[in-house]
């Protein structure tokens, strides 16, 4: 997540999770998993009633670079302790948003999270990469590059290639992606457009994505808007709004058998 204003709401979420319970979850050819930072989430008898199993943290290269994992240390304790399935995916320093690491950094990085997480066996080479908050929106081809990097230096991970935004440009930045990235399988998509515009379906960016790459697909930020600059304003009447998004974001997941995994974003409204 890049911006700390867009909210997706715990009571909207509770009630669309548990709205897709019993016979819709079923009929759904996704896994429903959860995006998050903070500590609160595995603290709350309402989580654990859910049976989440797969949940996504971002972590700073920099400071995985230097092995300073005390952000992450205490999510990661609590996640193994409940056996649960991460997905790490790299972002920007935590000081600088247009400082791209070389190859051999963004290696080094790599190895780091695998020697304190060993666990871990799915990551994703680069979060929300082509949004203007991220140092490759601008470089696809080294986006490309870390994701070479990672597919060497995790073997046998499930490797999410590019983690793209669902907004204007998204198609060019991942054409000249595909052009230097070797072989990739898995894809991600942060389709918050598309939920929360209740686009019809066969017009979104999830469509785009499903006819511009090959593979699996995880829409790997997604969910309800309740609160966004002047434009989602909060409230029950957001929380309702954000409710419905959420329902959209599982029919836009519905679109495709490629689609494997959801993994709403997030569990706490931001302070």
């Amino acid at each position: 997540m890049t911006t700390p204003a867009r909210i997706a709401s715990l009571v909207a979420l509770m009630l669309v999770t548990l709205s897709v319970a019993g016979p819709a979850r079923a009929e759904a050819a996704f896994t429903l998993g959860l995006s998050e930072q903070k500590l609160g989430m595995w603290q709350d008898a309402r989580f654990a009633a859910l049976g989440v199993r797969h949940v996504r943290l971002i972590v700073a290269y920099d400071l995985v670079l230097k092995n300073d994992f005390s952000r992450y240390d205490a999510w990661m304790a609590a996640a193994d302790a409940r056996g649960m399935d991460v997905l790490i995916a790299f972002n920007h320093a935590t000081n600088s948003n247009t400082r791209l690491p070389s190859v051999s950094q963004y290696r080094k990085a790599v190895r780091n999270v695998r020697a304190r997480y060993p666990r871990v066996k799915a990551m994703s080479a680069w979060n929300e990469a082509n949004h203007t908050s991220q140092p490759t929106h601008r470089n696809p081809r080294r986006a490309a590059s870390y994701y070479n990097a990672l597919r060497e230096e995790c073997r046998g991970c499930r490797i999410v290639a590019a983690d793209v935004l669902d907004q204007t440009g998204m198609e060019k930045w991942l054409s000249t992606f595909k052009r230097y990235a070797r072989a990739p399988k898995l894809w991600g998509l942060h389709n918050y457009g598309d939920a929360n515009h209740f686009k019809p379906l066969k017009r979104t960016g999830t469509a785009k994505l499903l006819k511009l790459v090959k593979g699996e697909v995880w829409l790997t930020e997604a969910g309800g808007i309740v609160r966004f600059g002047r434009y989602y304003r909060g409230g029950r009447a957001g929380e309702a709004r954000a409710a419905r998004a959420t329902q959209q974001t599982f029919a836009l997941a519905r679109m495709s058998s490629r689609i494997k995994r959801v993994y709403l974003y997030h569990w706490d409204a931001e302070k």
